[in-house]
């Protein structure tokens, strides 16, 4: 496991702690808190990560440590039936591959490499997707652009090489917009590149997923590697909002007239140090572990 990314955990200690869900119920963790959900306890508690995350006792997400190293997460592939497991290979102590595999028979499976910088931001990667029809299948190179500071994620482009071919044909660019530190729009366009290889903007159909109104707790997911979630946004990018430090109460996707634009309002509700325990209506729960 990354120096960089133990130091982050083991600072956890300053915020998290680690509780029942079922002990959530209390109105005055809701974000609308006067207190800002603190509720005045001024005890740092131990450090945690997030364990699972539950649908009326159903798992929908579970993430696997070795002691302080993550190993793997299990996602539920949006509104479907499949679920995703990755699992995390180490390099020289980084996150330096992520495999996912689906629980569906035929699923298409993404094999990641991936290149860490010292604060655990993924400045590389490429994906070979392996699907059960051999001409659906396709290789991406990811490039990444960060902000001077080498903190925000300003854009990535992925160039495609699809079905064996050796050329790329295909590009996705991902522009991101923030409030604060949080990501608050991705804006990717899909096309053809040129003969030159760089992307035709005249061909590119635009998708947009704005991730609104955050909250100012704190983000379960930051508790577990950046790596991991920038590279399950690769596949499913209205996660994006993911690798932010707080959390949104509403993602909206608009995908490429005339489909009709989807909004899936989020609500939450609070431990004394603002880790999200449940939302609103306690059918969903968070659950974590003590390190």
């Amino acid at each position: 496991m990354g120096k960089n990314y133990l130091f982050k955990v083991i600072a956890g200690v300053f915020f998290g702690l680690l509780v029942s869900c079922d002990n959530s119920s209390s109105d005055q963790f809701e974000p609308s808190a006067n207190n800002g959900g603190n509720n005045g306890n001024t005890t740092p508690p131990p450090a945690r990560v997030l364990e699972k995350i539950t649908s009326n006792a159903t798992v929908l997400e579970e993430y696997t440590m070795n002691g302080t190293v993550f190993q793997k997460g299990m996602l539920k592939d949006g509104s479907t039936n499949n679920y995703y497991t990755g699992t995390a290979t180490y390099i020289n102590n980084k996150i330096g591959k992520i495999k996912f595999i689906g629980s569906l028979t035929g699923s298409m499976v993404y094999d990641f490499s991936v290149s860490e910088n010292s604060k655990g931001n993924v400045y590389s990667a490429t994906c070979t997707a392996t699907a059960a029809v051999a001409l659906d299948s396709f290789i991406s190179d990811y490039t990444f652009t960060y902000d001077a500071d080498g903190k925000k994620l300003v854009k990535i482009l992925e160039k495609r090489k699809v079905a064996g071919n050796t050329a790329y044909s295909l590009f996705t660019e991902s522009t991101f917009t923030y409030i604060g530190d949080n990501i608050f729009k991705a804006d990717c366009a899909k096309g053809t590149l040129t003969g030159t290889g760089d992307p035709n903007m005249t061909t590119a159909k635009r998708t947009v997923y704005s991730y609104q109104n955050y909250d100012s707790k704190i983000n379960p997911y930051s508790t577990l590697p950046k790596s991991f979630f920038t590279a399950w946004s690769l596949i499913r990018p209205e996660n994006f909002y993911r690798i932010s430090p707080n959390n949104p109460t509403s993602v909206f996707v608009m995908p490429p007239a005339p489909a009709p634009g989807v909004d899936t309002p989020m609500t939450y509700l609070y431990d004394a140090f603002n880790y999200p325990v449940s939302d609103k209506n306690q059918v969903l729960k968070y659950v974590y572990r003590t390190l």
